[in-house]
């Protein structure tokens, strides 16, 4: 029994708390002498199976309201009570136990109900579920997830938590959202994440307090989530937050402190290594062109001379007296002249980092009720600071929620839920410009002035950071507000209930920005941009619900449910700028000229009306049927506005069985339930609010008419679009072996969605780039198992329980629109397949084919020496960077446009047709963005009061493009610092490696990285040399606590009913191949690692405490 159900606040309260206790309510007509002559004071103790003391156990005259309950030792002392009456005693879990008082003290032992510990499980709309009579897929998130982390978003308590989600952490800067994707999307184009339902209202997960957490499910299969209708295609997640209890009373405090340590991503080279490799991949791509090569910024000689406040790299001659500075030199490899430079190394690095940064969490919260009325509050803030300066998460939340009972028959619920949170954004327009470029800065160049004072350099892009916070500033501010109120009318007693709840929420958020006076290599900019962005969201629910629930001839059990929703949500945003501030003390736009002013607003809304239902049986706990259906009627369609969502499900408790029971497989087996079930869902997240009515723009061009800007159409008028539908079948079994110690749930899916919405392009003379149809299916089948075990039980030494999950999925396009390319391709582009002896399309979009799907230029071998480039490549025409071999004609030459030799530390490539000519058409399939296999697994080890729980997540199948590498060793930008893996590309000295010659921006040069694809372009995950694709998979250790529960004798004397201390690591390690800084899989450009915040180790220290 978990000891944290022991309550010692009722104990502390007792001369206040009606709860559990209540006295004798004594007719004015009795005789006090009377009752003193034939009642007396009624002692024990309660314990439970354990011999554990029972705290705040209730012990009631049976029939009266003289009562009591049990102190911080089980004892209990009830007077008035007379020899003969019935003493009931009773507590949260376990069963009830009577006994007649005989005038002795009485010894109560609590056995464990084993039916009211089973799991219950939230079903929507505020309905519970036992597992055991659950016919649905739905999971139900381990709540020591969140007891011990720190986490700035509760999203992120899912990542390995559940089966089927997918979460990934899209960024390690503090308040980042993960991205949540179920049973890999519904969508072809963009899966959308599920519906987020918090205590009944439709919002994000971000800024929720986790502490304020009661538990977490996820609702997967369409039977389960067509009672969600119109907006559940992707899922369901339903947030419950902490409620009063009844029988309660507590004051509880959180604390968690710690620090996070930056993962810095990839070593690069010394300067010394950086001049070498810089200044011959010049050579290699320029040949020799020395005053070019010396007029180049980090490498060049003459521009550290020229340059001397940026660049710290000169020639030897003129400049010895630098070495008594503590300058290094070395020999050029490309002139033989001595070079003079100095070597900031990991300066500029460091002083960008903050590491360690810290974190604090602070978390108080009331608690308490009687059978009249609970409440339940609390306050919250949450500080994290991030690795990077400049990043940094603020958070103050609170909230308030009650319910009381009018009459006996009316109960009144509301509640209160705020939040207010900071998070500034860095200047940078692209993560990788901080974790890519700026990472690479030259070696050479002085981060700092002489003075001290940070270096502004080349720009944000190419300047000390340090520099441009203080003159890019901005802020931000996010409020969220939830309020809620209901009530639940019992109509017929235990049977009929009316429930009503409505809830308003409200979001704004505004960022301000402003650049002050500023300079760079080049200019002094005085322009002093301002901006003020406001975007607000107010959304309204209301819901009215009718549920009858009865069981008929004690086996028959039966629940039906209607009821009918309202929701409606309104946005709008307001945008202004200017320039011209006269200086840099005031920020805002009140200070900036009216030359340069610009304002924007901009509002929109939409209503969706439903009516739902739900119908449960079950005859005996055996035969389990349930029937779910909803109508959404939405206003961002017009002539199919309205959906019906239905889902049906049925399940089989083959244990409860008699001739089951009575069989020896029991013994072993002690639950087994397969499960059916077929729904149907919808979903318009792909439509905007007014794509079916024609959308409407103002015309930019410098032509007006009559001095005013017209309006013009951006797009059809599209009435015919409709509802997304994704069926769903699934087939699941509910396994338990040895008395439930050891439980699985197995599921497999088979969902289709069709009528998606997808875009067809169109002749650009109708003035519009595409029209937006419901002609696309696609289809995602999979399996899942999810498993607790209860490995060690000795409720005074030593347990371990072990849980798991695992889910593997597959995605298949089943139709497109046509279009009358073969498959009804969208995009794509050919291959030669060996196996089929002909070219084939790949990629893009094709029915029958998956989604996902990276082709690249297979890497054979690095060209050696010449005698290789003879032997293997000689008659070879590169097409894809005009390289030609030494056997190759001169009319081929011309013919093909070849310009450049395949020269000794080139590629070879593969060559899959064998035709010598190495085009598009010689590229294999190198993987597949997505993982195949996700999950996780935690363990908690515990002895008496010392626990240790770990958890850990991985996924398994997907691919990275290692853009950081490649852009690194191809020079892209020609003059940044290279990775150390860089020290083992060919040269001379080292031929046989299979990292390729480096070339001064190989994207023009020889395309020994960058295949057919620019410089420029980081976004494209196919096309690059296959040496560039990396395995993602990895084991992730999430989380790992060791926490002390302080024995109970101690902290009595301080009246607390509960007291721990622990130390949690977090993000600690990855297990993984994957060379760069996290091997999750990208999706800011899908499939394509360009550079990220990376998640930082974290390590905390804390203490929870309840009085």
């Amino acid at each position: 029994m978990n000891r944290k159900m022991k309550s010692v606040g009722m104990w502390l309260l007792l001369g206040s708390l009606s709860t559990g206790m209540a006295y004798a309510d004594l007719s004015k007509n009795e005789s006090e002498i009377d009752i003193v002559q034939q009642s007396g004071i009624c002692q024990g103790i309660v314990k439970d199976a354990t011999g554990e003391s029972v705290i705040g156990a209730s012990v009631v005259v049976k029939g009266t309201t003289n009562g009591t309950i049990t102190d911080i030792d089980g004892n209990f002392s009830l007077p008035n009570v007379q020899k003969g009456d019935i003493i009931e005693i009773s507590f949260v879990g376990y069963l009830t136990e009577t006994i007649k008082w005989n005038g002795k003290p009485i010894n109560i032992i609590l056995k464990e109900d084993t039916q009211t510990l089973e799991e219950v499980i939230v079903v929507g709309y505020g309905v519970k579920q036992k597992r055991s009579t659950m016919t649905t897929s739905i999971s139900k998130m381990d709540n020591k997830v969140l007891e011990n982390a720190a986490m700035s978003n509760a999203a992120q308590a899912l990542q390995g938590s559940v089966s089927g989600l997918r979460v990934i952490n899209t960024s390690g800067s503090p308040g980042s959202a993960p991205s949540i994707i179920l049973r890999g999307g519904a969508g072809i184009e963009s899966a959308s994440q599920p519906l987020v339902v918090v205590d009944g209202v439709i919002r994000s997960m971000s800024d929720i307090n986790p502490s304020d957490i009661e538990s977490i499910q996820v609702l997967k299969d369409a039977a389960s989530t067509a009672i969600y209708g119109a907006r559940a295609n992707s899922g369901v997640i339903l947030v419950q937050t902490k409620k009063g209890k009844e029988g309660s009373a507590q004051v509880s405090y959180k604390f968690k402190g710690g620090m996070n340590f930056a993962r810095k991503g990839y070593d690069y080279m010394s300067a010394a290594d950086y001049i070498k490799y810089g200044r011959m991949g010049y050579t290699y791509s320029k040949g020799n062109d020395i005053s070019g090569l010396d007029n180049m910024r980090g490498y060049g000689a003459v521009y550290g001379q020229n340059n001397p406040e940026q660049f710290s790299i000169r020639y030897l001659e003129g400049n010895e007296d630098l070495l008594e500075k503590g300058w290094q030199t070395m020999v050029d490899p490309v002139t033989g002249k001595d070079i003079i430079f100095k070597d900031y190394g990991t300066t500029l690095r460091d002083e960008v980092y903050k590491d360690p940064a810290f974190t604090q969490d602070h978390f108080l919260s009331f608690t308490g009720g009687n059978e009249r009325g609970t409440y339940s509050s609390s306050l919250g803030y949450y500080s994290e600071d991030g690795t990077v300066k400049g990043t940094q998460y603020r958070r103050f939340s609170g909230t308030l929620n009650g319910n009381y009972k009018i009459f006996p028959f009316l109960n009144i619920k509301g509640g209160l839920n705020f939040s207010t949170s900071e998070a500034p954004e860095l200047y940078y327009d692209d993560p990788a410009d901080l974790f890519e470029r700026m990472q690479s800065i030259e070696p050479t160049w002085n981060p700092f002035f002489e003075d001290g004072s940070p270096n502004y350099g080349y720009g944000k892009r190419d300047g000390n950071p340090l520099y441009w916070l203080d003159k890019l500033t901005n802020k931000n501010n996010t409020r969220r507000t939830t309020m809620n109120i209901g009530f639940d009318l019992e109509i017929l007693k235990d049977k009929l209930f009316l429930r009503e709840n409505s809830s308003l929420y409200y979001s704004d958020y505004t960022k301000e920005t402003f650049n002050k006076e500023y300079r760079d290599y080049w200019n002094v900019n005085t322009v002093r941009s301002a901006s003020f962005k406001y975007d607000r969201t107010i959304q309204h629910q209301h819901s009215l619900q009718l549920e009858y629930i009865d069981t008929f001839a004690d086996k028959h059990n039966f629940s039906a449910m209607a009821g009918g929703e309202f929701f409606e949500n309104q946005t709008m945003q307001y945008q202004g700028s200017g320039d011209g501030a006269a200086f840099d003390d005031i920020p805002t736009l009140n200070a900036s000229g009216t030359a340069n002013m610009r304002a924007y607003s901009y509002r929109e809304g939409y209503r969706i009306a439903s009516g739902f239902a739900r119908v449960t049986y079950d005859y005996n706990r055996k035969y389990l049927f349930t029937a779910v259906a909803r109508y959404d009627g939405i206003s961002k369609l017009s002539d199919n506005r309205w959906g019906f969502f239905p889902g049906v499900s049925a399940g089989w408790n083959l244990h409860e069985e008699e001739f089951y029971k009575n069989s020896k497989l029991v013994d072993i087996v002690s639950t087994v339930k397969p499960r059916i079930s077929y729904g149907i869902n919808g979903n318009v997240n792909g439509i905007g609010t007014y794509d079916v009515y024609g959308t409407y723009g103002q015309w930019s061009g410098t032509n007006k008419y009559n001095g005013y800007s017209g309006i013009l159409n951006t797009s059809i008028i599209n009435s015919s679009l409709r509802w997304e539908k994704s069926k769903s079948f699934e087939v699941g079994l509910d396994l338990g072996f040895l008395n439930n110690r050891f439980n699985l749930i197995l599921d497999y899916y088979n969902r289709t969605t069709s009528d998606l919405l997808t875009n067809v392009n169109l002749p650009s003379y109708t003035g519009f780039d595409s029209f937006k149809t419901n002609l696309g299916t696609l289809r995602n089948s999979g399996f899942e198992v999810e498993g607790n075990l209860n490995l060690i039980t000795n409720r005074k030494g030593f347990n371990w329980d072990f849980s798991f999950n695992a889910s593997y999925v597959r995605n298949k396009i089943i139709k497109l629109p046509y279009n009358g390319n073969e498959n009804n391709r969208q995009g794509g582009s050919q291959v030669w397949d060996p196996e089929q002896g002909k070219v084939v399309w790949v990629g893009g979009y094709q029915e029958g084919q998956t989604m996902g799907d990276m082709y690249a230029y297979q890497q054979i071998k690095v060209l050696r020496d010449q005698n290789e480039v003879q032997q293997l490549a000689g008659d070879y025409k590169d097409l894809v960077a005009g390289l030609y071999g030494p056997n190759v004609s001169e009319a081929d030459k011309k013919k093909y446009g070849l310009t450049k030799p395949i020269e000794e530390g080139d590629v070879l490539w593969a060559d899959l047709n064998g035709d010598n000519i190495i085009d598009e058409l010689d590229r294999v399939k190198v993987g597949n963005i997505y993982p195949k296999w996700t999950g996780g697994f935690s363990t908690t080890l515990s002895y008496k009061n010392v626990s240790l729980y770990g958890r850990f997540d991985f996924a398994v199948g997907h691919t990275i493009l290692n853009m950081v590498s490649m852009r690194s060793l191809g020079q892209s930008v020609g003059f940044k610092n290279i990775i150390s893996d860089g020290l083992e590309s060919w040269t001379e000295e080292n031929r046989d490696t299979n990292i390729p010659k480096l070339y001064y921006d190989d994207s023009s040069n020889k395309k020994n990285f960058y295949r057919s694809t620019t410089g420029g372009d980081i976004t494209s995950s196919n096309n690059r040399s296959s040496l560039l694709y990396e395995k993602g998979d990895y084991l992730a250790l999430r989380e790992l606590t060791l926490s002390w529960k302080l024995p109970s004798k101690w902290i009595s004397k301080v009246h607390m009913t509960n007291a721990s201390i622990y130390v949690t690591g977090q993000n600690l390690f990855y297990i993984t191949g994957y060379s760069g800084t996290s091997p999750e899989a990208p999706l800011v450009y899908p499939g394509v690692d360009t550079g990220r915040y990376p998640t930082p180790r974290t390590v905390l220290m804390g203490i929870n405490v309840s009085f």
